[in-house]
């Protein structure tokens, strides 16, 4: 080999070797960026520490008025809420309104469904509005 070809063939490693250091480089941002927005989206999907989650799949910690609520109110309505099972699959929130209207006021159904297909899978969680919520007010 002559001088002149090794001298073009180390020219060529030296350009392969920056493309692929550039490249590298380049990897490396986009993993950098990637993580990043991943650390933002758990950011914004995990509660703050003193509010609750909706792991339960009765709502999602969210009081009537939307607002979400702290672990004493959820321990509340819970105390007011009763698991269906073997609900039939075409059953509608209706069906099942109608069915338990006979013992009290029911303020929420929520029949749970697979999130990835859409599709019940079988049980129910209803919530009834507290007794209490039904007497006047005391005279004195």
């Amino acid at each position: 080999m002559s001088a002149i070809e090794k001298e073009s063939a180390e020219e060529g490693e030296v350009e392969d070797l920056e493309k692929l250091q550039a490249e590298i480089a380049r990897m490396e941002d986009e993993a950098a960026r990637i993580a990043q927005e991943t650390e933002d989206l758990e950011r914004e999907k995990s509660p703050p520490q003193n509010m609750v989650s909706g792991a339960s799949g009765l709502g999602n910690g969210k009081s009537s008025d939307g607002l979400v609520g702290t672990a004493n109110e959820k321990s509340r309505k819970d105390g007011h809420s009763i698991y269906v099972g073997q609900v039939d699959y075409s059953s509608t929130p209706e069906e099942l309104l109608a069915h338990f209207e006979s013992c009290g006021t029911v303020e929420r159904v929520t029949i749970v469904c697979d999130k990835f297909t859409g599709r019940p899978k079988g049980f129910a969680y209803l919530e009834f509005q507290p007794i209490l919520s039904h007497v006047g007010p005391l005279n004195a």
